[in-house]
């Protein structure tokens, strides 16, 4: 009984929070979000339409089918309707995978934290298709702790794979064949954040979108920048940490923040933003440090 009523009560301090975030502007599509030990879903007006809570160190999530994805270390899927989750890959480490990523056939790509392998699972198994050892290491070849080798991974359409290196603060990029194509260093920033590098996607035109906390920056491959959105870029959101970014098919931004939440929702947690910097819409999720390290646009019923 006791469990009971304070699940009741965790669940109405949730509502509340939920009732207290604040969107500003609107949103195409509804926003599938992770952090804060939950995963879940704000809807074009605002309010939760869907939500999974105990998801643990929740770094990434994925929508496919009729399934949620989510990392914190293992990779469970969640039945949308029943809410009912599955553990679907456990890393042979402890620390094991924070970055994932769900493609178009169905695969998934995944970077362990520890063994240090990135691995392509056929679609609907655990049946690996690609997999090879990554290079955690630092500039000075000193090798971080288990739990910061690796951010997130993404495929590009050439199919290769950009892996976020955290510690070491650099993308590295590799074949199917684990050999080392390209790198890109995160650059220290004026305004003192470290550089880890947290997400990183290949744009259609070839140069490569990083998030490392301050600032998202697109470089171009022989390492210019191109591009660059830091916090100070929008002062009115009260940003920090940049963590999840996913380019919409306009070349906007939809950014996801770590631990920037606050209870009266001033800071903004997820957000959007155009090539020029204009803020399309912005959304506060209540709460202390609130994190909404992923945010991505779904399509939702």
């Amino acid at each position: 009984m006791k469990k009971i009523v304070l699940l009741a009560a965790l669940g109405a301090a949730l509502a509340s929070r939920a009732d207290a975030s604040v969107l500003k502007g609107r949103m195409e599509k509804p926003l599938l979000v992770c952090g804060a030990g939950r995963a879940f879903v704000v809807g074009t007006d605002g309010k939760v339409l869907w939500n999974k809570d105990g998801c643990g160190n929740i770094h990434r999530v994925w929508k496919r089918d009729n399934w949620v994805y989510y990392s914190n270390g293992d990779l469970y899927r969640v039945d949308i309707p029943t809410k009912k989750a599955e553990l679907f890959y456990k890393p042979s480490e402890k620390e094991g995978l924070f970055g994932f990523e769900i493609l178009a056939d169905g695969n998934v790509v995944v970077a362990e934290n520890g063994t240090d392998y990135i691995t392509e699972l056929k679609a609907g198994t655990t049946e690996p298709v690609v997999k090879f050892k990554g290079d955690p290491r630092t500039k000075d070849g000193k090798v971080p702790g288990a739990h910061s080798h690796y951010r997130m991974v993404r495929k590009t359409a050439a199919g290769t794979y950009l892996v976020c290196c955290s510690t070491a603060n650099v993308v590295r990029e590799y074949d199917a064949k684990g050999t080392l194509v390209w790198e890109q260093p995160t650059p220290i920033l004026a305004s003192g954040h470290a550089p880890l590098a947290f997400d990183a996607l290949r744009r259609a035109n070839g140069n490569t979108l990083v998030s490392h906390l301050g600032a998202i920056t697109e470089f171009t491959p022989d390492h210019r920048i191109a591009w660059q959105f830091t916090i100070e870029d929008a002062p009115e959101l009260k940003l920090d940490n940049l963590c999840g970014i996913w380019e919409q098919p306009n070349g906007n931004l939809v950014v996801g923040t770590y631990a920037n939440g606050v209870e009266d929702a001033s800071r903004v947690t997820a957000f959007e933003i155009t090539r020029d910097k204009k803020v399309v819409w912005s959304y506060a999720a209540a709460g202390r440090r609130f994190s909404m390290m992923t945010a991505f646009p779904v399509d939702w019923n």
